[in-house]
This record gives C-alpha cells, structure tokens and sequence, in this order.
C-alpha cells in the first residue's frame, strides 16, 4: 500500500472521536509528510477537525533554533498555527547516549501532554520502519508481550489521546511522497551516531535483515499484532483477578485470594495493578521479588519493595502501593491549647480534631493544654481499664501500620502520656461519668500512590 491522501483518510477513519487535530512537528521528514498530508485532506469537505500544530524544542543541538525557524515558516506557508514549547535542559552530557535519548523523550512528552487541550488527538508521525526498530530493541532488552506488542497506534495522553496514522507506511513510501510533493524537511545528523542503539539498528541491522528476509516488515508487524491480541487477553484476566482481591483503596489488595493464584497469574496481576494506579513498571527481576520475597514474606513481617518514587508493602493480608513516607524528628515537641484551635496542624503529618464531649476520652485538668510529641523508644502507657503496656506493644495490638507508628502524635499533659490518637487514653486522664472532656482523632496523611 503506497502513502496517498486516501490512504492517510482511511487511517484516520479509525481513530477514536475528537474535535482537533495537534501534529507533533519536528520538522524532519516523517512529520513535514504528516503535516502537509493532514493540510492537503483539511481542503477538502469532510474534513471534519480543525488542525494546528506542536514543535518541542530541547534545545540539546546547536542548531536547534534553526529547526523551530524552520517549523515556523513551514506552518506559515500552511497558514496553520504553531505552538512552540521551549523545553531546554541540561539532560546530562556525561549521560551515554541511549539515556540522553531517554531523557529527551521523556520531556518531550511530558511538553506533549502538557499542551494537549481537553478532546485533542496528538497525530505523531512514527512508521512502520520506527515500529521494527523498537520491536529490535525490545527484544534485545527481554520484553514481554507488552513489549513485543510494539509502538501502540492509540493511548490516553493527558486530556486527550495520542495516534498515529503512518505506522502502517515505510519510511520509503513517505520520502517517495515528500519527493513528489516537492516538500522541504531537515535532517537530524545525529540519527547518523551509531552510538545510540536505534541509529545502530536503522543503518546496520534492519538493512542486513532485509537483504537475506525483504519481507521481515509483514512477518514482525504479525508478530506485534499477536502479541497486542494476547496482552489485551492478559489484561482482562487481570481485571477479573483484581475484583477479586480489591478493597476500598486501589492501591491496596488483599493478599489471601492473590496468593492461591499461580505465580505467571499472580504477576500479572501486579503488573496490572501497579499500571492501573500509575506505578511505574517495575522490570523482570523486581517484579520477581515482590512475588518471590514480598508476598510469601511471613504474616506479621513488614515486607517491603522500594521503589523510585514508590514504595509496595506488604502487611498482614493486604498489600499496600504508597508514596514513600518521610522522616519525622522523633525529638520535635509542639504545644496545642484546645481552648483556641479545635483543629491542630501537624506539620508533615496530617493534623488532630477534637470534639468535646462528656464522660468519654479525655480530661484535661490544665486548663486545655496539650504537649505533642512522637515516639523515641521506651514509652509505655496504661490505658483505661487495662495493664500497663509498652508503647510499641499498643501499636502492634491495634493494628497501627508499621509505617505509621512513628508519626503517630502523642498527647501529653505536663510528662505524663495521656492519650494515643487511635489507640486509647490513660488510665489517670479517662473521664469519669458526667464529666467534660473531648475525643481526639488523628488524620494521618495519605501516603496511597492513588
């Protein structure tokens, strides 16, 4: 199938509802074809979206200027509108070259999503060629299935969605159009640097492939289709497994119906989980650890599985997703006088209510003052109607979770410990029938990555 106007149209017709169309437009070939396909269809009557287009600017080459000069008077001559999103950074020049490519990437997007309005599809101009380099290079890395299902032609982005209509094309077919069309395009000289792995594949590999298999393109994109069919398959599996086990919180599960799966069903309930609250993947040797070490860790164990910009715990039969959780100074002391403020601040560490009563809680024969502090080690306290106890022993036996128990504020009056938000009052302090007093709660901050 050649690249045409009605081949770009019939492309088009699959893709998901929206109201304007934004072309990511480097300025290079692939997208110079995009843009002037979409402006070329835009002429005619059925067309039915408005069109404009985005240039990121990273700002990593010399003559990075030149290119957004050049996207400029190209959209000009179109008379399509422009957006220019001035992303310049430092992304390491000690980096090797394949992670300056992963940085790049990653800001581009985030420009991407950034700049896309609700109802919008961003159209990028990936072919078929760029599919069989990623699907190399996936497979080189020890992809699954969702790896080795490829580039995808659709996905959310932001408040609107990501397409791209020339993965079906070869790279040949859009430069036979661009010729044709006399059309004007820059050429990256750093996709000639074999030293990124892509560059490698494109110039070397792909081209000693086709000379023994010219048509490898057909055969990989079957594979990658069959392999987007099975993920598709895996994740509906994974959903009817994750109904099975959730509870209030997304990022929490139960662990009691997760572990009589097999262990490939129990991993891919976690990578679709941990996909489904926004963790990011976590790779074949982690994800063998949450499910070797973490889910078969003993039943009172804080288990746990860190994370960049995440944490996953396991704790009696639940298994939490949760920010990581800061360091509070165990040595920090506050003052609170209940008769101004019936609502106190913690700082980094949610805040207390109270809420008077009579003959239940706590009695406050100071006058309303209160002392705040935290756990160091050692504490004890003897609540209402029961034997003294060690701090740590009250916790554990109300089920406080282990990343919590250091935050818990403790109330004081003068020296002595009189009441443990959550857990229960002092003997000394409990207010006796027909007494004024209040109950005090604590609402901890909500470390759920969700």
């Amino acid at each position: 199938m050649n690249f045409t106007l009605e081949s770009l149209a019939a492309a088009l017709q699959s893709m998901p509802r929206c109201r304007s169309l934004v072309v990511g437009f480097s300025g290079g070939l692939d997208s110079s074809v995009l843009l002037h396909g979409l402006h070329q269809l835009s002429e005619q009557a059925e067309f039915q979206w408005s069109l404009r287009a985005l240039h990121i600017n990273h700002g990593m080459q010399s003559d990075a200027d030149n290119w957004q000069r050049h996207c400029e008077h190209s959209c000009k001559e179109l008379n399509i509108d422009l957006a220019v999103a001035d992303v310049r950074a430092d992304f390491g020049e000690s980096l090797p070259g394949n992670d300056v490519e992963n940085a790049a990437r990653k800001v581009r997007y985030q420009a991407f999503e950034e700049n896309l309005q609700a109802d919008e599809a961003l159209l990028l101009a990936h072919h078929l060629d760029d599919q069989m380099e990623t699907l190399l290079l996936r497979l080189m890395r020890g992809a699954g299935i969702k790896g080795l299902a490829g580039i995808p032609v659709t996905r959310s982005l932001g408040q609107g969605f990501l397409y791209r209509p020339l993965l079906g094309f070869e790279r040949q077919q859009l430069a036979e159009y661009a010729s044709a069309h006399a059309l004007r395009w820059l050429q990256d000289q750093s996709n000639e640097d074999e030293q990124f792995d892509r560059n490698f594949i494109r110039h070397t590999l792909l081209p000693s492939i086709a000379s023994r298999w010219p048509g490898y393109r057909h055969s990989w994109s079957k594979t990658a289709t069959l392999a987007a069919e099975s993920q598709d398959l895996l994740a509906e599996l994974a959903a009817i497994d994750l109904g099975n086990m959730a509870t209030e919180r997304h990022s929490v599960i139960r662990l009691e119906p997760l572990l009589v799966l097999s262990n490939d069903r129990q991993r891919n309930l976690l990578r679709h989980w941990l996909s489904e609250i926004g963790v990011p993947e976590l790779g074949w040797n982690r994800l063998q650890q949450l499910s070797t070490e973490v889910l078969r860790a003993e039943a009172g164990s804080d288990a746990s599985l860190l994370g960049d910009g995440f944490q996953i715990r396991r704790y009696k039969q639940k298994l939490y997703a949760l920010k990581p959780v800061p360091e509070l100074d165990p040595c920090s002391q506050l003052h609170w006088d209940t008769h101004q403020d019936q609502v106190f601040v913690l700082p980094d560490n949610g805040c207390l209510h109270l809420r008077p009563t009579t003959g239940s809680g706590l009695t406050l024969p100071n006058g309303g003052r209160l002392q705040i502090r935290y756990r160091q080690g050692g504490e004890s306290c003897q609540l209402a109607g029961r034997p003294n106890k060690s701090l740590k022993k009250l916790l554990q036996e109300h089920e406080i979770e282990p990343w919590l128990r250091n935050r818990v504020p403790l109330l004081y009056i003068e020296d002595a410990l009189a009441c443990i938000p959550g857990v229960g009052v002092a003997e000394q302090f409990a207010a006796k029938a027909d007494e004024p007093s209040m109950q005090v709660k604590w609402r901890s901050p909500n470390f759920s990555v969700d």
